[in-house]
């Protein structure tokens, strides 16, 4: 494959990425796994990598796990199933469910060993993560009416986007390491937007929020460092760490809501940070027959330490502070066998911890990312001894959380339910040539 038409690949994915639609993903608001292959073994692979989408992903090490020079496509297409509810006493109840379309997330992954085979360098470019919304307004569900009673239509559309070149050496037979710099790229459109203090008339004491619908792009960067260590064929350990994400405010144009007020229509500006948190993570890499990897993970993720994610509540101006996301643990186990020389079959489990606690359920309507558990499962076809095609499916099971309105002028007992469950298919296209 010649290095134009190498180039030529990655610049088309990494287009294809940017035009990618929202995804509500599944640990927090990162996808559990990218790519078929990885995917289908329940987002598990730090200490053993069974592709490159998978390598990027969770710890650069790995890359030294594939021979010559390697591509891999992967599309998924991922359907999230939302509904909000809300109930005040004497006012009413009523539910919601989000418009729900298949959302696309394609990836791609390069590498290639250099000379004395000690050395892979290469290039990944995945969408990790998001989340998104689209409840129309109502009558019946009253936190959806209208502004000023409810929030009228609640729309959210956050995208992220990793572009990762790295190196993996071999710096002993046994003992790999690895290391990339990741640049990142996020979408973000909210309306309306809660981070933006109200338009308050003073007389009636009404508010109504603005709107920051048209979305806003922002870069970000950050780092990842990893290990690996191989025992003998049958044990290897890993483990690594991926920095947070710094990025830039996003930044919109919007105008001030509230049609009691002279400012009405009138423009604002307004901004929002919001970081990637870090995640720390180790891995098992167990090999019981030469047919079988077991691979069993745990992922650290540091919400409360990350900007955008973790003040929580209303500020004094009745701004919302941010998302109020805890810190969360993963697990992970996946497996794959070869059950003959063209055919292998994957299977996994991932559990996350729920990272919005029951008291900010209010504030996490455009983001409920409470979905737990996982299962997965796929198969991969040699065609050829170059060409690998596998494909995979997993759920996310249903959850459903409730937590208080936080407005006194509210009846007690005034709730917020959030439902999330998810569903995914994807494709994988892998070629070796070594």
């Amino acid at each position: 494959m010649g290095l134009y038409r190498r180039k030529g690949l990655v610049l088309a994915t990494v287009l294809a990425l940017t035009g990618a639609g929202p995804a509500a993903a599944t640990d927090g608001h990162f996808l559990h796994g990218v790519g078929a292959i990885n995917s289908a073994m329940g987002g598990a692979g730090v200490a053993a990598p069974a592709s490159l989408l998978g390598a990027y992903y969770l710890n650069p090490a790995g890359l030294l796990a594939f021979d010559g020079t390697r591509v891999e496509f992967g599309f998924e297409v991922f359907r999230p199933d939302r509904t909000v509810a809300s109930n005040i006493p004497g006012l009413g109840a009523g539910s919601t469910t989000s418009k729900s379309d298949w959302v696309p997330l394609p990836a791609i992954g390069f590498s290639t060993r250099l000379g004395n085979d000690r050395v892979v360098v290469g290039l990944g470019a995945t969408g990790i993560g998001g989340f998104g919304v689209d409840y129309p307004a109502s009558t019946t569900n009253p936190i959806l009416t209208p502004q000023p009673n409810g929030f009228g239509q609640v729309y959210s559309n956050y995208q992220l986007l990793k572009i990762t070149p790295a190196v993996a050496i071999a710096v002993t037979p046994k003992l790999w390491i690895g290391g990339g710099l990741d640049v990142d790229w996020a979408s973000l459109a909210v309306q309306p937007m809660p981070t933006a203090a109200p338009a308050i008339d003073a007389g009636s004491g009404t508010a109504y929020y603005s709107s920051a619908a048209a979305a806003d792009g922002a870069f970000g960067a950050g780092f990842q460092l990893g290990l690996l260590y191989r025992f003998n064929e049958l044990v290897s350990v890993g483990a690594s760490y991926s920095s947070p994400q710094w990025f830039r405010d996003f930044t919109f144009n919007s105008t001030y809501a509230n049609p009691n007020l002279a400012s009405f229509g009138t423009p604002r500006e307004i901004r929002f940070g919001l970081d990637v948190p870090a995640v720390y993570a180790a891995g098992l890499g167990l090999h019981p027959l030469p047919a079988l990897t077991i691979a069993a993970d745990a992922r650290y993720v540091t919400y409360e330490s990350t900007s955008g994610f973790k003040d929580s509540g209303f500020r004094p101006d009745f701004s919302v502070a941010g998302f109020g996301w805890k810190n969360i643990w993963v697990t992970a186990i996946g497996g794959q066998f070869e059950a003959s020389d063209h055919l292998t079959l994957r299977a996994g489990y991932n559990h996350s911890g729920n990272p919005i606690p029951g008291s900010q359920t209010f504030f996490n309507i455009p983001a409920p990312a409470i979905v737990q558990d996982h299962v997965s499962f796929g198969l991969g076809y040699k065609v050829t001894r170059r060409c690998d095609i596998s494909a995979a499916y997993y759920k996310a099971f249903r959850n459903t959380q409730s937590g208080p309105i936080p407005n006194p002028a509210l009846p007690p007992g005034s709730t917020i339910t959030s439902s999330l469950r998810e569903d995914s298919i994807l494709l994988q296209f892998s070629f070796a040539q070594k």
